[in-house]
């Protein structure tokens, strides 16, 4: 996985993001503090896991990153302009 943390909210979490396109060795660190806790585990595990990278989501993209869906990952600015993104999934 291309995005992993350190540390919990609510505080300061440092966030570290690689290129997940073959090839590319584009890595980027920051800092976030999160002001409200994650969801309680027993009644949202998945909420109470994904709580810092969903509160991280709109400054990855600001910064220019793109989540690219169908097990793609995390794609760096350069990568994930028109023309290098992979095409869409077909239809069953």
């Amino acid at each position: 996985m291309s995005l992993m943390t350190d540390g919990e909210a609510p505080g300061p979490v440092r966030f570290f993001l690689a290129c997940d396109r073959v090839g590319c060795q584009e890595r980027v660190c920051f800092d976030l503090v999160i002001a409200e806790p994650p969801p309680d585990r027993d009644a949202d595990l998945f909420g109470h896991l994904l709580h810092e990278a969903g509160q991280a989501a709109p400054y990855i993209r600001e910064l220019g990153w793109m989540f690219i869906e169908g097990g793609e990952g995390y794609w760096c600015p350069a990568c994930s302009r028109p023309g290098r993104r992979p095409p869409p999934a077909a239809g069953p």
